[in-house]
């Protein structure tokens, strides 16, 4: 087995370790916040947060919502005693505050219910936000909060009550996966064009847009529209049959987070190389097997969860900017036992 195989399955048997005391057997869960909208990486958080609750028994979801669709009322009626889980990913913060306000408005809606924050990436830039997310978890009495880093893990040490665990990034749970198609260009640049760019926080940077490179930037936000995603917004349409559609609706999420992942994987497989500042854009290389040279976001979230658990790993380099980005892509990688440039390889 190479070292990226090993290095998988450790990660894939961490989080399993993690999840199953916290079900305990549990076999009525609900997963709120689907990511309905074109981010890949959401989409493969998702999928991993299925297999892992297939793997532990929990084989049907009582309940599964997005932001459009959520309930209040049917997921307590479904979900009656049992444990409600709050999707991962890197929206812990006032960043995203849509999410952030579903997350606030579930945990103080179901005080009696046991609440699990799915591995998270925690990232305030305004206190008054922090307070009051602070007020909302520490009147839970059962809330478990998963942190996909260490840096996380210390802040809501410092900010929270309650328990609190790290846990790698959910889509990890996919396993290796195949590339879907083979390298036909030598570079895809996977690049940011949200408020999470570096760009942001850094203007005086060059866009990457504007340096040359063998082929253009992309970002993978964007999506066709597919006939599934059309039944999916027709039946999330407000009005009067959307409560008795609920059913329908979530029944859309699983396939339409595949139909995304598998848009991602064909377009970082395209390449014999990857430049990203996406962190789903390291970890799907890793699952594929990929090449790829990493650029920090906005405030320094790669770096967190790539020093926490994939420094093993020789398929990545660090970049310090788009032009270093684009000179080391054009080297040959080091080796699966290498580390580049003194930093922890991702």
């Amino acid at each position: 087995m190479t070292e990226r195989l090993r290095l998988i399955a450790a990660l894939r048997h961490t989080i399993e370790a993690t999840l199953r005391p916290l079900l305990a057997g549990d076999r009525a869960v609900a997963l709120v916040d689907f990511p309905n909208h074109g981010n890949v990486g959401d989409s493969a958080i998702w999928l991993g947060e299925l297999a892992c609750l297939r793997a532990l028994g929990v084989q049907r979801l009582r309940y599964a919502s997005d932001l459009l669709t959520h309930d209040r009322e049917q997921l307590a009626r479904r979900i009656g005693h049992g444990t409600i889980l709050l999707h991962g990913g890197g929206n812990l913060g006032d960043l995203w505050p849509l999410h952030e306000r579903l997350r606030e408005e579930v945990i103080a809606a179901f005080p009696d219910n046991p609440i699990i924050q799915l591995p998270q990436t925690i990232h305030f830039r305004d206190r008054s936000a922090l307070a009051r997310a602070r007020a909302v978890f520490n009147r839970h009495p059962h809330l478990t909060l998963l942190l996909r880093e260490r840096r996380s893990l210390e802040i809501a040490g410092n900010e929270f009550r309650g328990r609190q665990l790290l846990c790698p990034d959910m889509a990890l749970y996919l396993g290796p996966l195949g590339r879907p198609v083979r390298a036909t260009r030598p570079l895809v640049r996977l690049l940011r064009t949200d408020r999470e760019a570096a760009i942001a926080a850094r203007p005086s940077l060059p866009s990457p847009y504007l340096l040359p490179a063998p082929d253009a930037g992309v970002d993978w936000l964007r999506e066709r529209p597919t006939v599934l995603a059309v039944i999916n917004r027709w039946l999330s349409r407000p009005g009067p049959l959307r409560r008795a559609l609920r059913g329908a609706v979530s029944a859309t999420f699983e396939p339409l987070a595949r139909q995304r992942l598998a848009r991602g994987c064909r377009l970082l497989s395209s390449a014999h190389t990857v430049v990203t500042d996406r962190l789903h854009g390291h970890i799907l290389c890793l699952l594929l097997g990929i090449p790829h040279v990493l650029l920090e976001n906005s405030y320094g979230k790669l770096a967190a969860f790539t020093e926490t658990w994939t420094a093993a790993c020789g398929l990545a380099r660090w970049a310090g900017s788009p032009a270093e980005a684009l000179a080391l892509a054009a080297r040959p990688a080091p080796g699966p036992d290498q580390q580049a440039r003194g930093v922890p390889c991702a």
